[in-house]
């Protein structure tokens, strides 16, 4: 049977390694400050368990290297969201290359915030420039269930995902993987930039699992005020679907970044009016 190419076809990397066969490995997580030797964060530090392979990607500087590539080499003043901020590296990342530019951080998972944390913590500069904000963001405002797991160090923790939402793989897998379900606070993002006042987005990265039209559909009145470059990583052929209907009407031209494999893939979408923005 090929059920397993199958599914490994469908499967996030971070979750990959929840599906392998038990085999012995190191009983206690090895998590250590590390500096970092090259792509954004070159020279800084950052505290991951640098055995596991999207983490030694992180400290060796390749972990995301297609999103370095297309982003410009500068930005004006103005606000950078990560929506879907798991640890913290790209968060960093962005407030590292962008020292014009406030980061805001939405992640809703209690472990995952903890090491995102620990890890600003090591750079005090980033930080102060870093917002971080325990919530999901949705099409709605109020309480969601949310299935998440808390281990931070075997990579699954990355998965989360609103429970109003098909998710990526089979409910078997995140069982498996030790998810379980809790309540989470969710808010639109267009109701957060009138409250707070934001102004001059110029930058999204989404990675929620399923949720990427929700988070959209919640941000209209930003997308087209803003018209923000939209970094997006896509679930599934029908989030696409979902995705592109919102986003090509409005003036945005899309373009594969990535394909992780088949059927998932990450995207960049640019407002067709020519924002000015400046480039290297």
């Amino acid at each position: 049977m090929k059920w397993k190419s199958f599914i490994i076809d469908l499967v996030p990397p971070l979750l990959l390694r929840a599906l392998r066969p038990s085999r012995p490995e190191r009983a206690v997580s090895a998590v250590a400050v590390h500096d970092v030797v090259g792509g954004p964060l070159k020279g800084r530090r950052i505290r991951v368990d640098a055995g596991r392979p999207a983490f030694r990607e992180m400290v060796e500087g390749t972990y995301d290297a297609y999103i370095w590539k297309s982003i410009p080499g500068q930005l004006p003043p103005g606000l950078i969201l990560d929506i879907g901020a798991h640890i913290g590296y790209h968060s960093m990342a962005f407030a590292a290359l962008y020292p014009d530019c406030e980061v805001v951080a939405f992640e809703p998972n209690p472990a995952n915030l903890d090491r995102l944390q620990g890890m600003l913590d090591l750079e005090p500069d980033l930080a102060g420039r870093t917002h971080v904000l325990a919530i999901a963001l949705s099409d709605s405002a109020g309480e969601m269930e949310f299935q998440a797991s808390a281990n931070v160090d075997d990579q699954t923790s990355s998965g989360g995902y609103l429970g109003v939402v098909k998710p990526p793989l089979d409910a078997a897998v995140y069982e498996r993987a030790g998810f379980t379900a809790s309540r989470v606070r969710c808010e639109r993002l267009d109701d957060l930039v009138e409250r707070h006042g934001w102004r001059n987005v110029h930058l999204i990265k989404i990675d929620v699992e399923g949720a990427e039209a929700l988070v959209l559909q919640g941000a209209l009145g930003l997308l087209q005020r803003d018209h923000p470059r939209l970094l997006i990583e896509i679930h599934s052929a029908v989030r696409m679907m979902e995705v592109m209907k919102l986003l090509q009407p409005m003036g945005y031209i899309i373009d594969l970044l990535h394909e992780d494999r088949p059927g998932r893939c990450f995207i960049q979408a640019v407002h067709a009016d020519g924002r000015p923005m400046a480039t290297a």
